[in-house]
């Protein structure tokens, strides 16, 4: 019953924000999310042995999704060179500073990017973002209990024993009609079937991709949530894992469409 109030809670949260709350206290959520979510990456960072350099990530994850007119990709460039240079001046050990910049500069692409992305997925229209989260959320929720029930064949014993191939094949279906019928009812005129339905599929695979990145990165770190933060779901990146890697593919498909 808590995974369930968490759930709705979650659910109604998200809902509210994206279609009902100003742009600047979205934004504002956004970021939030992004800084928490970043601080518990760094947590199973530091829990699988490396040393991120928390705080100058979490700054250039703030900045990089705030500072207006910003090229992200020369953003990127020198967000690498900063770390690299902290590291060096850091106090570690030699053999510490290539993997300490190394893992702060992929928290800050890893979260802040996909962060990014839906905030201007969002102002192009919030149907948009809400076509990505819906769809991966669908399959997420059906591919569970199909593995429970008629699963056989596990699709990674190692990283996520619970995962079926079955439940994959019905994760992939159901995301496939929910996005199919999202883009028909609220993205008419922007987005054909054929194209919509293409474009779930890649977000639900891309999604189930991003599950088992996570995965593996709470095996690394000996742990089975990134946090307890939500009650009964464990922390933000074990709920947002899917989506890091679904809206960000969302939205290099406007820009490329």
């Amino acid at each position: 019953m808590k995974r369930v109030l968490t759930g709705l809670a979650l659910a109604l949260g998200a809902w509210a924000l994206v279609f009902h709350a100003p742009v600047q206290v979205f934004v504002a959520a956004a970021v939030l999310l992004a800084g928490l979510t970043l601080h518990e990456f760094y947590r199973l960072a530091a829990r699988s042995g490396l040393q991120p350099l928390s705080k100058a990530g979490l700054v250039a994850a703030v900045l990089w999704i705030l500072v207006p007119n910003l090229d992200r990709g020369y953003f990127a460039i020198m967000l690498a060179l900063a770390v690299l240079g902290a590291a060096t001046l850091a106090h570690l050990s030699v053999d510490k500073i290539l993997p300490s910049a190394a893992v702060t500069t992929l928290g800050v692409l890893y979260v802040a990017g996909p962060v990014l992305a839906s905030i201007l997925l969002h102002s192009v229209s919030p149907h948009w973002l809400a076509l990505a989260v819906v769809t991966v959320a669908v399959g997420d929720s059906v591919a569970l209990p199909v593995g429970k029930l008629v699963g056989r064949h596990k699709l990674a014993p190692v990283l996520s024993p619970r995962k079926t191939w079955e439940g994959t094949a019905a994760s992939v279906v159901a995301s496939v009609l929910a996005g199919t019928g999202y883009s028909a009812r609220f993205l008419d005129g922007e987005i054909g079937l054929a194209a919509a339905a293409a474009l779930a599929l890649a977000l639900n695979l891309s999604g189930q991709l991003g599950d088992l990145v996570e995965s593996a990165l709470k095996r690394s770190a000996n742990l089975k949530d990134s946090s307890s933060l939500l009650p009964g779901h464990g922390g933000l990146l074990d709920r947002l894992d899917g989506m890091l890697f679904a809206v960000p593919l969302a939205y290099g498909y406007l820009q490329l469409a």
